[in-house]
């Protein structure tokens, strides 16, 4: 078969000429795409793609954050700031807050079979059930333990935002998402070493949980003296009310979902 429009050969079972795009017929040429629905899937395909791109270099630079806090976290808290600019320390801080809500499930899932394992050995002997015979925490909860950590998470953040405001210090949004989820970092250690400790003492657990509220609470203190530029005579009244807020916003929000 041959095009009637151009005179070109047509493959066998084909519909449109290769060639000018003519119909098999001799109709005119195939229209060419449009910037229609078709367009749907090559622009969902370029914003994940630039999703990608951004988060590929928020995860860079959130470990370049990470190594400067390791090293001082409470002094280095507005230097790490300091060495982004405002979109990119708000995606370092989102990086963090998700961060701390992994490492704060894989804590919980960790406390949860060591607190069922010493369960399991002082009450198997008498309900001749073994350590294992109370398993561990099903999908489903393990799904409410992340998102609650997202919540606190979020509420951390938002806690800063509603205080600055308060306190009509500076920054924007994207300062107080930064400092939100640095400032969780060491909740994120204490609550996996805590977890850990568990297995040896359950004791043991307190300890990396009471440097982690330490150095939580310090590195409040330094964002709202050093990037939200609070006075410092209120700096150290700020510290209370972020978390007071923060406390409020998990109250409600798992009182209105859960």
């Amino acid at each position: 078969m041959f095009c009637g429009s151009c005179g070109k050969q047509i493959p066998e079972g084909s519909g449109f000429c290769p060639s000018c795009g003519a119909a098999a017929g001799g109709g005119a040429p195939r229209p060419a795409a449009t910037g229609g629905p078709a367009a749907g899937p090559s622009a969902a395909a370029a914003q994940r793609a630039k999703f990608e791109t951004q988060f590929k270099a928020g995860s860079q630079d959130a470990m370049e954050a990470f190594k400067v806090l390791l090293k001082d976290p409470v002094g280095g808290l507005a230097k790490s700031f300091g060495m982004f600019d405002s979109g990119r320390a708000m995606m370092v801080g989102l990086i963090f807050g998700g961060v701390y809500a992994i490492a704060a499930t894989i804590g919980a899932i960790l406390l949860f079979n060591s607190i069922m394992g010493m369960m399991g050995a002082m009450m198997g002997g008498g309900l001749g059930m073994s350590p294992a015979g109370f398993g561990g925490p099903n999908a489903a909860m393990i799904v409410r333990m992340f998102i609650l950590y997202v919540v606190q998470a979020a509420a951390l953040m938002a806690g800063v935002l509603l205080t600055r405001m308060i306190f009509k210090g500076a920054g924007d949004l994207k300062s107080d998402i930064y400092i939100g989820g640095a400032c969780l970092l060491p909740a994120a250690a204490g609550v996996l070493a805590g977890a850990l400790l568990g297995y040896v003492s359950f004791w043991l657990l307190l300890l990396p949980y009471l440097f982690a509220g330490c150095y939580t609470i310090l590195m409040l203190y330094s964002g709202c003296l050093n990037i939200v530029k609070i006075a410092e005579a209120k700096a150290a009244f700020a510290v209370p009310v972020i978390l007071g807020i923060s406390f409020a916003i998990v109250y409600v929000v798992l009182r209105v979902i859960m």
